[in-house]
């Protein structure tokens, strides 16, 4: 038997010798810990020393958005898609500010940066719960040039430097200012002249040296050199022939060398597979991926790099070195996130789940929603409406109980409808009634009415049309689907009819009874993205099931047809369609609307001391993935507006739309008007705000509303001087570039040009001194235009060069100056190729707006660049 001393002792030896051991071990682990997870490393180092680790497949494999694991490597999955154009969407509740066109409208970078700051707060707090990436593909800084862009809305206007400063601002709120750490990455997008929804995906923009610098390009530059963007994202289309994302011209010899480019490009989602299947401008797929990564393009959003670069690598057509530059301008955005750092070491991870959608943000947006709302007319002060003395209030239109969002948009936790934030503000005693009026349909007319339809074999009291679906684009062989339909009225770009059909090449046949309600010349119209048929007792009355799809330009001509019909004769009717371009809709329409709809309006309206018609379009209309052919109010909007002002005087109409509308006899009859835009969450309460003088509006229009296309060149024409926008517009506007009324006046005066003569390398300086002479406090936003009065070659009339949004309150005086540097006044050489300044006489123009020029004067620049 042992004695207990010595066991004591022996037990103590284990245990010393147990921890030296587990020290040994330690120590180990940290001389050998890889470069690559040790914070403390500079990140080029850790990008060369994981690189060395990875072979040629793992490293292809991180190239696509959906990056799988790397478990060997201690490397997590990671989705590079992400959204934040105006809120962070696609990832649960968040806060939705109102709409990239709306951001713009406030002319306000210092309100935008704020907002930007707010989503990248969110997206932070999302990212810990494991709601989203790090990694966002926002801001849309395409330049407007035609308002019939389907994305219009996504982006800030049409004036490069507007776009430029608004730009800007959203790049640094969300990327903070951490020296060492990136709050998230922005992604400006889509490099570039990225313009047309219906031929994105094989069309070429043909510009010139001279307007793509100037006018296309300035932004993303800006974007670069100020905001330090991290990712830049590559466009669908070509440019001049070539393919965006394959054109090194742009992604490097640009983008990089000449703008100091330093974070990584990707392309848009399946753009490189567009490459050889859309644009022909190779033959193969491992072309298409070795010619895009050579230029530039580092990820793609598909698959296209994962199936087919490592064969290109192994053909010759690409170097592994090339791949490993790509691959390192990935992870060195992951590094830069802190991904692969102490939680923390990272000061951003501090920040609290409560930000999302919290007091404070949704504060924000009702601000921002504020500040874009512009008042386009006012006759005989209208506006605001006296709260107190109204007794009751009509609320009609199509959009007025709807909250219109807009492309990319996130899910508030909350929304407030134009409905409910007049009803908010009104006083307990005002009785407000609504009224629908009509509805916005997809194409020119409303769809066909349910209760105007009956199915094949319908039982009593049954109503709307067999669908018969088929998993193929020929309406071959035994339907996968049959169902009754309502109506034919299907917005499918976001998924497939059914679980059962395929996303893509599915087609429909959808027949029945049309049963008219009175007997007229009926227009029947048919709209749809992709190719279809339309019977009528079995008489083809509209054949496009073997031509092309209808496309922005010729959508008038080859979807109404007149057809006499007796009302409750019951018609057969079939309509066939065949889906085969990536994008789904179609509708079936007749230009009819129930008169108990209007008759419900107008009896409101005249019951009430006030009307508000709420009216515009929604995604139907304008959107990703759509354009539109005109600039009309869609459907019977414009109708309903007239019915109401005659019924009630004092009627104001609110747009929600995300682009220009020519709403000529609107301008023209109606005496109050404010575009409202797509707001955002705190819309409702934001156009009460403004409709009732709690706010008192000054946002400015960020691009031109037309009187029609007939003032616009042809959409595909991307040379902006046959007369798009304000710099070369001959005709009257409807409304101009920068307008916007007020609920009181400003006086300009003492404009102020020092030097009148200056030189290369110097700046002028421009003031002006704003004064409120009305009675009420309000929001000028200042505008500052040059015109280059002699010039070598053709200058737009005017060009923007500065703006300042400033509050004042009644009898408020405030100078305002602008420091313009003199290369401010260059143009693009062509020969020289670059940026040049002539010298001659400049004419300084401040105003309310491009063509309310309050006061201007000239000054001299001496001497020539050289």
């Amino acid at each position: 038997m042992k004695r207990k001393g010595y066991l004591n002792f022996s037990g103590k030896l284990a245990v010393i010798f147990t921890l030296l051991v587990g020290l040994i071990i330690m120590g180990q682990s940290n001389i050998e810990k890889p470069i690559y997870l040790n914070p403390d490393q500079p990140i080029e180092k850790r990008v060369e020393d994981l690189l060395t680790r990875m072979t040629l497949e793992e490293k292809v494999s991180q190239m696509g958005n959906d990056a799988p694991a790397i478990n060997r490597l201690e490397i997590p999955a990671y989705d590079w898609w992400n959204e934040c154009l105006h809120g962070v969407a696609r990832a649960g509740t968040a806060t939705v500010f109102p709409q990239a066109i709306g951001m713009a409208a406030t002319w306000d970078p210092d309100l935008i940066f704020k907002v930007a700051s707010a989503t990248s707060d969110e997206a932070r707090a999302k990212y810990k719960k494991g709601e989203n990436g790090l990694t966002f593909w926002s801001p849309v800084v395409n330049i407007a040039r035609d308002p019939r862009w389907g994305r219009t809305q996504e982006g800030y206007g049409e004036d490069p430097y507007l776009v430029s400063r608004i730009g800007v601002a959203f790049v640094k709120g969300l990327q903070g200012n951490d020296p060492e750490y990136l709050k998230i990455v922005s992604t400006p997008k889509h490099f570039i002249a990225n313009n047309e929804e219906w031929r994105r995906h094989s069309g070429s923009a043909q510009i010139g040296e001279r307007l793509l610098r100037e006018y296309y390009l300035p932004a993303f530059k800006t974007c670069v050199e100020e905001g330090k963007a991290q990712s830049i994202m590559g466009a669908y289309n070509a440019v001049n022939g070539v393919p965006c994302c394959c054109e090194k011209k742009l992604l490097t010899d640009i983008l990089r060398n000449e703008f100091g480019f330093d974070g990584y490009v990707v392309s848009d989602c399946w753009a490189i597979f567009d490459i050889y299947l859309n644009h022909h401008f190779v033959r193969t797929a491992e072309e298409a991926v070795a010619l895009a990564v050579k230029a530039g393009c580092d990820l793609n959003c598909g698959d296209t790099y994962q199936d087919y670069l490592v064969k290109a690598v192994k053909d010759g057509l690409i170097s592994e070195e090339i791949i490993d530059r790509a691959v390192g301008r990935l992870f060195k955005a992951r590094f830069r996130l802190g991904m692969f750092d102490p939680s923390e070491k990272v000061s951003y991870n501090k920040i609290s789940s409560e930000v999302i959608d919290s007091k404070e943000h949704r504060e924000l947006a009702l601000k921002t929603a504020c500040e874009s709302i512009v008042l386009l007319k006012n006759k005989g002060n209208l506006l605001p409406f006296d709260r107190d003395k109204i007794e009751s209030i009509a609320v009609i239109g199509p959009n007025a109980n709807v909250c219109q969002f807009g492309n990319y948009s996130g899910t508030p936790s909350k929304a407030v409808t134009p409905l409910e934030g007049i009803k908010n503000r009104a006083t307990p005693k005002t009785s407000v009634y609504y009224a629908k009026g009509c509805e916005i349909p997809l194409g020119p007319f409303p769809s066909i009415q349910v209760e105007n339809l009956i199915p094949p074999g319908a039982k009593k009291g049954q109503h709307g049309l067999k669908g018969e679906y088929f998993t193929n684009n020929s309406l071959y062989g035994k339907p996968a689907l049959v169902r009754i339909d309502k109506e034919v009225n299907f917005d499918w770009s976001w998924g497939p009819p059914d679980k059962k059909i395929p996303g893509d090449n599915f087609s429909v046949r959808w027949t029945g009874k049309l049963v008219p309600p009175v007997s007229k010349t009926y227009r029947l119209s048919v709209i749809a993205q992709g190719l279809f048929r339309l019977f009528l007792d079995d008489s083809l009355l509209i054949d496009n099931l073997n031509g092309q799809a209808i496309t922005a330009e010729d959508i008038t001509s080859r979807e109404v047809i007149s057809i006499e019909l007796k009302a409750g004769h019951p018609y057969d009717i079939r309509m066939e369609y065949c889906e085969d371009r990536g994008v789904s809709l179609v509708s079936l329409g007749w230009d009819f609307v129930p008169a108990k709809d209007i008759e419900e309006a107008i009896k409101v309206a005249k019951k009430s001391d006030v009307a508000i018609v709420v009216v515009g379009t929604n995604l139907g209309i304008e959107r990703e993935s759509r354009d539109r052919a005109n600039l009309d109010l869609p459907g019977f909007q414009k109708d309903l507006i007239k019915k109401i002002s005659r019924a009630n005087p004092k009627t104001a109409v609110v747009l929600i739309n995300g682009s220009p509308l020519a709403i000529n006899w609107t301008k023209e009859k109606v005496p109050a008007i404010i575009e409202v835009w797509f707001p955002g969450e705190e819309g409702g309460n934001a156009i009460a705000d403004v409709l009732f003088g709690n706010y008192n509006p000054g946002g400015r229009l960020p691009l031109t509303f037309y009187k029609s296309v007939d003032q616009l060149p042809p959409f595909h024409c991307y040379n902006i001087r046959e007369g798009r926008t304000y710099m070369y517009l001959k005709e009257e506007p409807l409304f101009p570039f920068g307008y916007g009324l007020s609920y009181t006046k400003f006086e300009y005066s003492n404009l102020q040009i020092k030097p009148k003569k200056l030189k290369l390398g110097s700046k002028v300086n421009i003031s002006v001194d704003i004064k409120n002479v009305g009675t009420r406090k309000g929001e000028e936003v200042v505008q500052l235009y040059l015109k280059d009065v002699v010039s070598s070659v053709i200058r737009p009339d005017k060009e923007l060069k500065g703006f300042k949004r400033i509050n004042l309150k009644p009898g408020e005086r405030r100078k305002i100056s602008f420091a313009l540097p003199v290369k401010e006044l260059s143009f693009y050489d062509i020969k020289r190729k670059k940026f040049v300044v002539e010298a001659g006489t400049f004419e300084a123009m401040i105003g309310s707006s491009s063509e309310d020029i309050r006061l201007k004067d000239n000054f001299e620049v001496t001497e020539n660049s050289k």
